[in-house]
Protein backbone atom coordinates (compact mmCIF):
# COMPACT_ATOMS: atom_id res chain seq x y z
CA UNK A 1 0.00 0.00 0.00
CA UNK A 2 2.79 2.43 0.83
CA UNK A 3 5.47 1.36 -1.65
CA UNK A 4 5.62 4.93 -2.89
CA UNK A 5 6.57 6.06 0.61
CA UNK A 6 9.55 3.78 0.91
CA UNK A 7 11.23 5.60 -1.94
CA UNK A 8 10.72 9.04 -0.45
CA UNK A 9 14.17 10.54 0.13
CA UNK A 10 13.19 11.94 3.53
CA UNK A 11 13.27 8.52 5.14
CA UNK A 12 16.93 7.97 4.37
CA UNK A 13 17.89 11.44 3.20
CA UNK A 14 17.14 14.83 4.70
CA UNK A 15 15.44 17.22 2.29
CA UNK A 16 17.22 20.42 1.45
CA UNK A 17 15.44 23.30 3.14
CA UNK A 18 15.26 26.46 1.13
CA UNK A 19 18.12 28.73 2.07
CA UNK A 20 16.39 32.06 1.56
CA UNK A 21 14.08 31.57 4.52
CA UNK A 22 16.03 31.69 7.76
CA UNK A 23 13.21 30.47 9.94
CA UNK A 24 12.92 27.38 7.78
CA UNK A 25 16.67 27.07 7.32
CA UNK A 26 18.22 24.66 9.79
CA UNK A 27 21.58 24.62 8.12
CA UNK A 28 21.24 21.26 6.40
CA UNK A 29 24.33 20.30 4.43
CA UNK A 30 24.36 19.53 0.75
CA UNK A 31 24.20 15.86 -0.05
CA UNK A 32 22.65 12.90 1.67
CA UNK A 33 22.48 12.14 5.36
CA UNK A 34 21.50 8.65 6.47
CA UNK A 35 18.79 8.38 9.10
CA UNK A 36 21.09 6.87 11.71
CA UNK A 37 23.14 10.08 11.69
CA UNK A 38 20.16 12.43 11.98
CA UNK A 39 19.54 11.80 15.67
CA UNK A 40 23.16 12.38 16.63
CA UNK A 41 22.98 16.05 15.68
CA UNK A 42 20.73 18.86 16.94
CA UNK A 43 20.88 20.67 13.62
CA UNK A 44 20.06 17.60 11.55
CA UNK A 45 17.21 16.54 13.81
CA UNK A 46 15.75 20.04 13.65
CA UNK A 47 16.08 20.00 9.88
CA UNK A 48 14.13 16.74 9.80
CA UNK A 49 11.18 18.33 11.62
CA UNK A 50 11.33 21.46 9.50
CA UNK A 51 11.34 19.19 6.47
CA UNK A 52 7.80 18.10 7.31
CA UNK A 53 6.52 21.69 7.38
CA UNK A 54 8.36 22.38 4.16
CA UNK A 55 6.93 19.30 2.45
CA UNK A 56 3.41 20.33 3.47
CA UNK A 57 3.85 23.74 1.83
CA UNK A 58 6.17 23.15 -1.13
CA UNK A 59 3.29 22.73 -3.59
CA UNK A 60 -0.49 22.82 -3.71
CA UNK A 61 -1.61 19.92 -1.58
CA UNK A 62 -3.60 18.59 1.37
CA UNK A 63 -2.46 21.28 3.79
CA UNK A 64 -1.73 23.97 1.24
CA UNK A 65 -5.10 24.92 -0.18
CA UNK A 66 -6.78 21.58 -0.82
CA UNK A 67 -8.52 21.45 2.57
CA UNK A 68 -10.14 24.81 1.88
CA UNK A 69 -11.06 24.05 -1.73
CA UNK A 70 -12.33 20.51 -2.07
CA UNK A 71 -14.33 20.03 1.15
CA UNK A 72 -15.81 23.49 0.49
CA UNK A 73 -16.90 22.43 -2.98
CA UNK A 74 -18.32 19.21 -1.56
CA UNK A 75 -20.92 21.10 0.47
CA UNK A 76 -22.77 24.42 0.51
CA UNK A 77 -19.65 26.49 1.18
CA UNK A 78 -18.12 27.10 -2.26
CA UNK A 79 -19.44 27.16 -5.81
CA UNK A 80 -18.04 27.49 -9.31
CA UNK A 81 -17.35 30.99 -10.60
CA UNK A 82 -16.89 31.81 -14.26
CA UNK A 83 -16.58 28.23 -15.48
CA UNK A 84 -16.55 24.83 -13.84
CA UNK A 85 -13.01 23.50 -13.67
CA UNK A 86 -12.91 19.84 -14.66
CA UNK A 87 -11.18 18.82 -11.44
CA UNK A 88 -13.87 20.59 -9.39
CA UNK A 89 -16.92 19.04 -11.07
CA UNK A 90 -16.95 15.69 -9.18
CA UNK A 91 -16.82 17.57 -5.88
CA UNK A 92 -19.53 20.03 -6.94
CA UNK A 93 -21.85 17.15 -7.82
CA UNK A 94 -20.78 14.74 -5.07
CA UNK A 95 -20.01 12.14 -7.73
CA UNK A 96 -16.40 11.31 -6.99
CA UNK A 97 -15.01 8.22 -8.72
CA UNK A 98 -12.56 6.14 -6.72
CA UNK A 99 -9.96 6.95 -9.39
CA UNK A 100 -10.17 10.71 -8.72
CA UNK A 101 -6.67 12.18 -8.81
CA UNK A 102 -7.24 14.81 -6.13
CA UNK A 103 -8.67 12.24 -3.72
CA UNK A 104 -5.64 10.03 -4.27
CA UNK A 105 -3.21 12.96 -4.03
CA UNK A 106 -4.62 13.99 -0.65
CA UNK A 107 -4.48 10.41 0.64
CA UNK A 108 -0.95 9.72 -0.60
CA UNK A 109 0.60 12.98 0.52
CA UNK A 110 -1.02 12.94 3.93
CA UNK A 111 0.40 9.47 4.48
CA UNK A 112 3.76 10.82 3.39
CA UNK A 113 3.60 13.40 6.17
CA UNK A 114 2.61 10.66 8.61
CA UNK A 115 5.53 8.53 7.43
CA UNK A 116 7.89 11.43 8.07
CA UNK A 117 6.40 11.93 11.53
CA UNK A 118 6.77 8.22 12.29
CA UNK A 119 10.42 8.37 11.28
CA UNK A 120 10.99 11.26 13.67
CA UNK A 121 9.08 9.68 16.53
CA UNK A 122 11.05 6.45 16.16
CA UNK A 123 14.33 8.31 16.00
CA UNK A 124 13.61 10.62 18.92
CA UNK A 125 12.16 7.94 21.19
CA UNK A 126 15.05 5.60 20.42
CA UNK A 127 18.71 6.08 21.20
CA UNK A 128 19.74 9.61 20.26
CA UNK A 129 22.12 12.41 21.18
CA UNK A 130 19.77 15.37 20.91
CA UNK A 131 19.86 18.13 23.53
CA UNK A 132 16.97 17.39 25.96
CA UNK A 133 15.08 20.67 25.48
CA UNK A 134 15.33 20.47 21.70
CA UNK A 135 14.45 16.79 21.81
CA UNK A 136 11.16 17.56 23.57
CA UNK A 137 10.29 20.37 21.15
CA UNK A 138 10.92 18.28 18.06
CA UNK A 139 9.20 15.17 19.37
CA UNK A 140 6.20 17.23 20.44
CA UNK A 141 5.94 18.74 16.97
CA UNK A 142 6.10 15.30 15.37
CA UNK A 143 3.29 13.99 17.57
CA UNK A 144 1.17 17.06 16.80
CA UNK A 145 1.71 16.87 13.04
CA UNK A 146 0.85 13.17 13.00
CA UNK A 147 -2.35 13.82 14.94
CA UNK A 148 -3.18 16.75 12.65
CA UNK A 149 -2.74 14.55 9.58
CA UNK A 150 -4.89 11.73 10.93
CA UNK A 151 -7.62 14.21 11.88
CA UNK A 152 -8.07 15.14 8.24
CA UNK A 153 -7.81 11.59 6.93
CA UNK A 154 -10.45 10.25 9.31
CA UNK A 155 -12.85 13.09 8.53
CA UNK A 156 -12.43 12.78 4.77
CA UNK A 157 -12.35 9.00 4.35
CA UNK A 158 -13.76 7.54 7.57
CA UNK A 159 -11.88 4.42 8.61
CA UNK A 160 -8.24 4.59 7.48
CA UNK A 161 -5.15 2.46 8.11
CA UNK A 162 -3.49 3.57 11.34
CA UNK A 163 0.17 3.47 10.37
CA UNK A 164 2.46 4.18 13.34
CA UNK A 165 5.70 2.70 12.06
CA UNK A 166 8.14 3.18 9.20
CA UNK A 167 8.30 -0.60 8.78
CA UNK A 168 6.77 -1.30 5.39
CA UNK A 169 6.13 -4.94 6.26
CA UNK A 170 3.72 -3.76 8.95
CA UNK A 171 1.80 -1.33 6.75
CA UNK A 172 1.85 -2.96 3.31
CA UNK A 173 -1.32 -4.99 3.87
CA UNK A 174 -2.84 -3.09 6.75
CA UNK A 175 -6.65 -2.92 6.79
CA UNK A 176 -8.65 0.16 7.70
CA UNK A 177 -8.85 1.04 11.38
CA UNK A 178 -12.07 1.92 13.19
CA UNK A 179 -12.74 5.65 13.46
CA UNK A 180 -12.84 5.38 17.26
CA UNK A 181 -9.36 3.86 17.34
CA UNK A 182 -7.97 6.52 15.02
CA UNK A 183 -9.37 9.22 17.29
CA UNK A 184 -7.93 7.47 20.34
CA UNK A 185 -4.50 7.67 18.70
CA UNK A 186 -5.02 11.34 17.87
CA UNK A 187 -5.89 12.02 21.51
CA UNK A 188 -2.82 10.09 22.69
CA UNK A 189 -0.51 11.90 20.26
CA UNK A 190 -1.81 15.29 21.32
CA UNK A 191 -1.43 14.40 24.99
CA UNK A 192 2.18 13.46 24.31
CA UNK A 193 2.69 16.74 22.45
CA UNK A 194 1.09 18.71 25.29
CA UNK A 195 3.46 17.11 27.80
CA UNK A 196 6.52 17.89 25.69
CA UNK A 197 5.96 21.39 24.33
CA UNK A 198 6.22 24.82 25.92
CA UNK A 199 4.06 27.90 25.41
CA UNK A 200 6.93 29.89 23.91
CA UNK A 201 7.19 29.77 20.12
CA UNK A 202 10.36 28.81 18.27
CA UNK A 203 11.46 32.00 16.52
CA UNK A 204 14.57 33.64 15.08
CA UNK A 205 15.83 37.25 15.10
CA UNK A 206 14.69 37.57 11.49
CA UNK A 207 11.16 36.42 12.38
CA UNK A 208 10.67 37.37 16.04
CA UNK A 209 6.87 37.20 15.95
CA UNK A 210 6.40 34.18 13.71
CA UNK A 211 4.05 31.47 14.90
CA UNK A 212 4.90 28.84 12.32
CA UNK A 213 6.15 26.10 14.65
CA UNK A 214 3.84 24.19 16.97
CA UNK A 215 3.75 25.26 20.63
CA UNK A 216 1.79 23.95 23.60
CA UNK A 217 -1.18 26.24 23.00
CA UNK A 218 -1.48 25.09 19.38
CA UNK A 219 -1.77 21.59 20.81
CA UNK A 220 -4.49 22.72 23.20
CA UNK A 221 -6.32 24.43 20.32
CA UNK A 222 -6.37 21.24 18.27
CA UNK A 223 -7.32 19.25 21.36
CA UNK A 224 -10.30 21.57 21.84
CA UNK A 225 -11.46 20.77 18.31
CA UNK A 226 -10.91 17.02 18.74
CA UNK A 227 -12.81 16.92 22.02
CA UNK A 228 -15.64 18.85 20.39
CA UNK A 229 -15.87 16.32 17.57
CA UNK A 230 -15.87 13.51 20.15
CA UNK A 231 -18.67 15.10 22.15
CA UNK A 232 -16.44 15.58 25.21
CA UNK A 233 -17.92 18.98 25.94
CA UNK A 234 -16.20 19.73 29.26
CA UNK A 235 -12.78 18.82 27.85
CA UNK A 236 -13.41 20.92 24.75
CA UNK A 237 -14.44 23.94 26.81
CA UNK A 238 -11.45 23.56 29.13
CA UNK A 239 -8.93 23.32 26.29
CA UNK A 240 -10.42 26.29 24.45
CA UNK A 241 -10.50 28.30 27.67
CA UNK A 242 -6.81 27.67 28.26
CA UNK A 243 -6.03 29.10 24.83
CA UNK A 244 -8.43 32.05 25.15
CA UNK A 245 -7.31 32.97 28.65
CA UNK A 246 -3.58 32.50 28.01
CA UNK A 247 -3.10 36.17 27.17
CA UNK A 248 -0.98 35.22 24.17
CA UNK A 249 -3.67 35.87 21.57
CA UNK A 250 -6.34 38.44 20.86
CA UNK A 251 -8.95 38.90 18.18
CA UNK A 252 -7.88 41.40 15.56
CA UNK A 253 -10.27 44.34 15.70
CA UNK A 254 -9.44 45.05 12.06
CA UNK A 255 -10.65 42.06 10.06
CA UNK A 256 -8.20 42.92 7.29
CA UNK A 257 -5.34 41.99 9.62
CA UNK A 258 -6.67 38.56 10.55
CA UNK A 259 -4.81 36.51 7.94
CA UNK A 260 -1.59 38.49 7.80
CA UNK A 261 1.72 37.02 8.95
CA UNK A 262 1.77 39.13 12.12
CA UNK A 263 -1.87 38.62 13.14
CA UNK A 264 -2.37 38.58 16.91
CA UNK A 265 -5.16 36.06 16.35
CA UNK A 266 -2.73 33.46 15.03
CA UNK A 267 -2.25 30.28 17.04
CA UNK A 268 -0.48 28.47 14.21
CA UNK A 269 0.34 29.42 10.64
CA UNK A 270 2.29 27.58 7.96
CA UNK A 271 4.93 29.75 6.31
CA UNK A 272 4.56 29.99 2.52
CA UNK A 273 7.28 28.55 0.33
CA UNK A 274 5.53 28.60 -3.06
CA UNK A 275 7.40 30.66 -5.63
CA UNK A 276 4.17 31.87 -7.23
CA UNK A 277 1.83 32.82 -4.35
CA UNK A 278 1.73 33.81 -0.69
CA UNK A 279 -0.99 31.21 -0.15
CA UNK A 280 -2.78 28.69 -2.32
CA UNK A 281 -6.10 30.24 -1.29
CA UNK A 282 -4.97 33.66 -2.47
CA UNK A 283 -3.85 32.17 -5.76
CA UNK A 284 -7.14 30.37 -6.28
CA UNK A 285 -9.70 32.81 -4.91
CA UNK A 286 -8.27 36.16 -6.11
CA UNK A 287 -8.30 36.68 -9.91
CA UNK A 288 -5.18 38.14 -11.50
CA UNK A 289 -7.42 40.70 -13.19
CA UNK A 290 -9.06 42.70 -10.36
CA UNK A 291 -12.15 43.12 -12.54
CA UNK A 292 -12.21 39.52 -13.66
CA UNK A 293 -14.57 36.71 -12.80
CA UNK A 294 -13.32 34.43 -10.04
CA UNK A 295 -12.88 30.71 -10.60
CA UNK A 296 -14.54 29.96 -7.25
CA UNK A 297 -17.26 31.82 -5.38
CA UNK A 298 -19.17 31.54 -2.16
CA UNK A 299 -22.42 29.63 -2.48
CA UNK A 300 -25.71 31.48 -2.71
CA UNK A 301 -26.78 29.37 0.26
CA UNK A 302 -24.10 30.98 2.40
CA UNK A 303 -24.55 34.50 1.08
CA UNK A 304 -28.25 34.66 1.89
CA UNK A 305 -27.54 34.04 5.58
CA UNK A 306 -25.11 36.96 5.96
CA UNK A 307 -26.72 39.50 8.28
CA UNK A 308 -26.93 43.18 7.30
CA UNK A 309 -23.96 45.11 8.65
CA UNK A 310 -21.70 42.06 8.99
CA UNK A 311 -18.16 43.37 8.47
CA UNK A 312 -17.08 39.94 7.33
CA UNK A 313 -19.07 40.58 4.16
CA UNK A 314 -17.22 43.80 3.41
CA UNK A 315 -13.77 42.61 4.50
CA UNK A 316 -13.69 38.90 3.65
CA UNK A 317 -15.87 38.74 0.53
CA UNK A 318 -14.81 40.15 -2.84
CA UNK A 319 -17.74 41.35 -4.94
CA UNK A 320 -17.35 42.09 -8.64
CA UNK A 321 -19.89 42.53 -11.43
CA UNK A 322 -18.96 41.17 -14.85
CA UNK A 323 -21.37 41.25 -17.79
CA UNK A 324 -24.21 42.27 -15.45
CA UNK A 325 -23.64 39.26 -13.20
CA UNK A 326 -22.42 39.61 -9.63
CA UNK A 327 -19.77 37.28 -8.23
CA UNK A 328 -18.94 36.98 -4.53
CA UNK A 329 -15.73 35.12 -3.77
CA UNK A 330 -13.68 34.42 -0.62
CA UNK A 331 -11.32 37.31 0.10
CA UNK A 332 -9.77 36.46 3.44
CA UNK A 333 -6.42 36.27 1.69
CA UNK A 334 -5.84 39.34 -0.47
CA UNK A 335 -2.65 38.49 -2.35
CA UNK A 336 -2.39 36.37 -5.48
CA UNK A 337 1.34 36.97 -5.89
CA UNK A 338 4.49 35.66 -4.22
CA UNK A 339 5.70 39.07 -3.06
CA UNK A 340 5.49 40.82 -0.75
CA UNK A 341 5.36 37.95 1.76
CA UNK A 342 2.61 39.31 3.99
CA UNK A 343 0.12 36.46 4.28
CA UNK A 344 0.74 33.06 5.83
CA UNK A 345 -1.49 29.99 5.70
CA UNK A 346 -3.71 30.31 8.79
CA UNK A 347 -4.03 26.87 10.41
CA UNK A 348 -5.42 27.62 13.88
CA UNK A 349 -6.80 30.94 15.08
CA UNK A 350 -8.43 32.34 18.17
CA UNK A 351 -11.90 32.89 16.70
CA UNK A 352 -12.34 29.15 16.24
CA UNK A 353 -11.64 28.64 19.94
CA UNK A 354 -14.50 30.98 20.86
CA UNK A 355 -16.76 29.02 18.50
CA UNK A 356 -15.62 25.72 20.04
CA UNK A 357 -16.21 26.93 23.57
CA UNK A 358 -19.59 28.36 22.65
CA UNK A 359 -20.73 25.03 21.22
CA UNK A 360 -19.35 23.04 24.14
CA UNK A 361 -21.06 25.36 26.62
CA UNK A 362 -24.32 25.14 24.69
CA UNK A 363 -24.19 21.35 24.86
CA UNK A 364 -23.50 21.59 28.59
CA UNK A 365 -26.60 23.81 28.93
CA UNK A 366 -24.44 26.76 29.96
CA UNK A 367 -26.43 28.97 27.63
CA UNK A 368 -25.50 32.46 28.92
CA UNK A 369 -21.79 31.61 28.68
CA UNK A 370 -22.27 30.13 25.22
CA UNK A 371 -24.03 33.29 24.06
CA UNK A 372 -21.27 35.46 25.52
CA UNK A 373 -18.70 33.62 23.40
CA UNK A 374 -20.80 34.01 20.27
CA UNK A 375 -21.30 37.70 21.02
CA UNK A 376 -17.55 38.17 21.27
CA UNK A 377 -17.27 37.00 17.67
CA UNK A 378 -20.29 39.01 16.59
CA UNK A 379 -19.00 42.20 18.18
CA UNK A 380 -15.81 41.95 16.15
CA UNK A 381 -17.98 41.52 13.05
CA UNK A 382 -19.98 44.67 13.90
CA UNK A 383 -23.17 42.78 14.75
CA UNK A 384 -25.52 43.28 17.71
CA UNK A 385 -25.53 40.89 20.63
CA UNK A 386 -27.72 37.83 20.50
CA UNK A 387 -30.64 37.94 22.92
CA UNK A 388 -33.56 35.73 23.86
CA UNK A 389 -31.69 32.46 23.42
CA UNK A 390 -33.33 30.26 26.02
CA UNK A 391 -32.99 26.72 24.65
CA UNK A 392 -30.16 24.48 23.57
CA UNK A 393 -31.73 24.19 20.13
CA UNK A 394 -31.66 27.97 19.71
CA UNK A 395 -28.09 28.12 20.96
CA UNK A 396 -26.91 25.45 18.52
CA UNK A 397 -28.61 27.23 15.63
CA UNK A 398 -26.68 30.35 16.61
CA UNK A 399 -23.45 28.33 16.84
CA UNK A 400 -23.98 26.99 13.34
CA UNK A 401 -24.63 30.49 11.99
CA UNK A 402 -21.49 31.97 13.55
CA UNK A 403 -19.26 29.06 12.57
CA UNK A 404 -20.50 29.32 9.02
CA UNK A 405 -19.92 33.07 8.80
CA UNK A 406 -16.59 33.06 10.62
CA UNK A 407 -14.93 29.97 9.16
CA UNK A 408 -16.13 29.86 5.56
CA UNK A 409 -13.59 28.65 2.99
CA UNK A 410 -11.21 27.54 5.74
CA UNK A 411 -9.88 24.02 6.21
CA UNK A 412 -13.12 22.15 5.49
CA UNK A 413 -14.90 23.38 8.62
CA UNK A 414 -18.37 23.53 7.07
CA UNK A 415 -18.10 20.06 5.48
CA UNK A 416 -16.92 18.50 8.73
CA UNK A 417 -19.49 20.36 10.84
CA UNK A 418 -22.39 19.12 8.75
CA UNK A 419 -21.16 15.54 9.09
CA UNK A 420 -20.88 15.60 12.87
CA UNK A 421 -24.10 17.47 13.76
CA UNK A 422 -27.49 15.73 13.96
CA UNK A 423 -30.32 16.87 11.73
CA UNK A 424 -32.60 19.53 13.19
CA UNK A 425 -35.82 18.71 11.34
CA UNK A 426 -38.34 16.17 12.55
CA UNK A 427 -38.49 14.89 8.97
CA UNK A 428 -34.84 13.78 9.27
CA UNK A 429 -34.78 12.40 12.83
CA UNK A 430 -32.13 9.74 12.20
CA UNK A 431 -29.99 11.71 9.77
CA UNK A 432 -26.99 13.93 10.14
CA UNK A 433 -27.21 17.63 9.40
CA UNK A 434 -25.37 16.98 6.14
CA UNK A 435 -28.25 14.86 4.79
CA UNK A 436 -30.75 17.51 5.80
CA UNK A 437 -28.78 20.31 4.14
CA UNK A 438 -27.39 18.58 1.08
CA UNK A 439 -30.57 16.76 0.08
CA UNK A 440 -32.11 20.22 -0.31
CA UNK A 441 -29.01 21.92 -1.72
CA UNK A 442 -28.17 19.23 -4.30
CA UNK A 443 -31.33 17.11 -4.59
CA UNK A 444 -30.28 15.63 -7.92
CA UNK A 445 -26.94 14.32 -6.73
CA UNK A 446 -26.87 13.93 -2.97
CA UNK A 447 -26.61 10.48 -1.41
CA UNK A 448 -25.78 9.77 2.21
CA UNK A 449 -22.76 7.74 1.13
CA UNK A 450 -21.17 10.88 -0.35
CA UNK A 451 -20.38 12.09 3.18
CA UNK A 452 -17.08 10.22 2.93
CA UNK A 453 -14.81 10.30 -0.07
CA UNK A 454 -13.81 7.04 -1.77
CA UNK A 455 -10.67 5.13 -0.87
CA UNK A 456 -8.38 5.62 -3.91
CA UNK A 457 -8.80 2.66 -6.23
CA UNK A 458 -5.10 2.20 -6.87
CA UNK A 459 -4.50 1.94 -3.12
CA UNK A 460 -7.01 -0.91 -2.99
CA UNK A 461 -5.24 -2.55 -5.92
CA UNK A 462 -1.97 -2.36 -4.01
CA UNK A 463 -3.50 -3.50 -0.75
CA UNK A 464 -6.47 -5.90 -1.07
CA UNK A 465 -7.02 -5.63 2.71
CA UNK A 466 -8.56 -2.21 2.11
CA UNK A 467 -12.33 -2.22 1.72
CA UNK A 468 -13.98 0.53 -0.32
CA UNK A 469 -16.42 2.97 1.28
CA UNK A 470 -20.08 2.26 0.70
CA UNK A 471 -21.43 3.83 -2.47
CA UNK A 472 -18.23 3.58 -4.49
CA UNK A 473 -16.83 0.95 -6.83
Amino acid sequence: MYKWAVAIPFVTVLPLIMGCNKLLDAGTPDGKVVTSEVYKSDSLAQAAVIGIYFKMMESFGPFNGYMSRYPGLSCDDLAAGNTVVATDQPFLSNTLPSSNKEVRYIWANTYLYIYQCNDLIEGLTGKNSITPALHDQLLGEAYFLRAFSYFYLVNLYGEVPLVLSTDYTKSANMPRTAVTDVYNQIVDDLQNAQNLLKVAYVTTPEFPNARVRVNRLAVRALQARIYLYLGQWANAAAAASEVIQSGVYQLETDLLQTFRYNSMETILQFMPVLETYNTAEGGWFVPINPNGRPALTLSDSLLKYIEPGDKRKTNWVRTVTVSSKQYNSPFKYKLNTATPREEYNMVLRLAEQYCIRAEARAMLDQLPDAVNDLNTIRKRAGLPDLTNITTQTQAMAAVEQERRMELFAEWGHRWFDLKRWPARSATHPNDKRIDEIMSAYRPTYWKTTAAFWPIPSDEITRNPALVQNEGYN
